[in-house]
């Protein structure tokens, strides 16, 4: 096994393997256990470490509190041509949003656009992972989340938490390379962004959070001690994350961030664009790829670091961690084999093979 103290360097198989195991102990089926496993390794693959392995031990707490609901029923609740709102039922985030998504790509395929809102679901996951799936089938996507239990984002001007992260993704295909993929949070960072660095015993950036009293501060614990995350670009991260919590829990009838919220859920608006509904979708597709690679060809600040459009730096972390393995922190390992451990699972049983300690910088 590994020492402690050290990195842990894992596969993105095995960090599956070890989210399944984990919450199939913890009540959840086999089915849900893998596609879950199987997304949050891909979040680990693709450099979002802040939705991969770190957040198992936070469904297998949810699992046992019931804020994540094993075999619930996905309901529709309501539909009208190419619009339609699903329920989860407090289902696991990864599983209904994966139906939703190829349903608004079914809907768009028919009707040319379409509007698919998720309600009341755990954690959805890295919402990228649903831009990317759009965007596999030839479809432009769009992505509005929130989380009505959970304020973590203070208003600009103000103290106080009063929003969530409330991310925006959109998906564009482009013919011949990889999508456009842009996934951000509405605040000045995504909230798993300060749960790495606690777990790893780092400090983070000035800018990103502010303490109880309204300092900014470095150190990620300030947030969980009664702080708060800032909005992303001042009022304009606020205007938009405004307009996210009215998207996705306003009028998928999910709720928005309120002080009498208090199950741990999200809801999503998607919105779909089937590509192939425009009659010029050849000179679409010219213009985009056109457009991207003249971006691109700017001269870079740092000859060594070339400039790149959003989706690109996971593309290449996907292709360089699937070769080189993915690094984990010791702090996060111990998460999950404590997590294992009340469990009943030992920390061999979470792999089929001895971890090796690693000494990179």
């Amino acid at each position: 096994m590994a020492k402690r103290g050290t990195d842990v360097k894992l596969t993105a198989e095995q960090i599956g393997r070890a989210v399944q195991r984990i919450l199939r102990a913890a009540g959840a089926t086999e089915a849900e256990s893998e596609r879950v496993g199987f997304r949050l390794a891909n979040a680990n693959l693709v450099g979002h470490d802040s939705h991969g392995l770190i957040r198992v031990s936070q469904y297998a707490d949810q699992l046992r509190d019931g804020t994540i609901r094993s075999g619930a029923e996905l309901k529709l609740i309501a539909e009208f041509g190419a619009v339609a709102v699903y329920d989860a039922n407090l289902g696991f985030g990864q599983l209904a949003a994966e139906f939703t998504t190829e349903e608004g790509i079914n809907r768009a395929r028919e009707f040319g656009v379409s509007a698919i809102g998720l309600r009341n679901v755990s954690h959805v996951g890295r919402v990228g992972d649903w831009a990317e799936l759009a965007a596999e089938n030839g479809v432009i996507s769009f992505h509005f989340v929130n989380s009505p239990a959970k304020p973590g984002v203070s208003p600009f001007g103000g103290i106080e938490r009063r929003m969530a992260t409330n991310p925006i993704c959109i998906g564009y295909p482009v013919d011949g390379s990889d999508p456009l993929i842009v996934d951000m949070t509405t605040s000045s960072v995504a909230e798993g962004k300060l749960r790495v660095a606690s777990a790893a015993g780092k400090s983070i950036p000035e800018g990103w959070v502010l303490d109880k009293e309204g300092s900014p501060t470095t150190d990620p614990n300030d947030y969980y001690n009664g702080g708060a995350l800032l909005t992303m670009g001042a009022h304009k991260g606020y205007g938009l994350s405004l307009a996210v919590d009215l998207l996705a829990g306003a009028f998928t009838g999910g709720k928005t961030v309120s002080p009498h919220e208090t199950v741990n859920r999200n809801n999503m608006l998607s919105i779909f664009m089937d590509t192939k509904a425009c009659s010029m979708q050849d000179d679409a597709n010219e213009i985009a790829s056109s457009y991207l690679a003249w971006v691109k060809d700017c001269t870079a600040l740092n000859p060594s670091a070339p400039v790149l459009v959003p989706g690109e730096p996971e593309a290449r972390e996907k292709r360089s961690r699937s070769e080189a393995g993915v690094y984990v922190p010791d702090g996060v390992w111990r998460q999950v084999v404590e997590t294992a451990d009340a469990l009943g699972l030992s920390e061999a049983d979470l792999l089929d093979r001895a971890l090796l300690p690693t000494d990179h910088d």
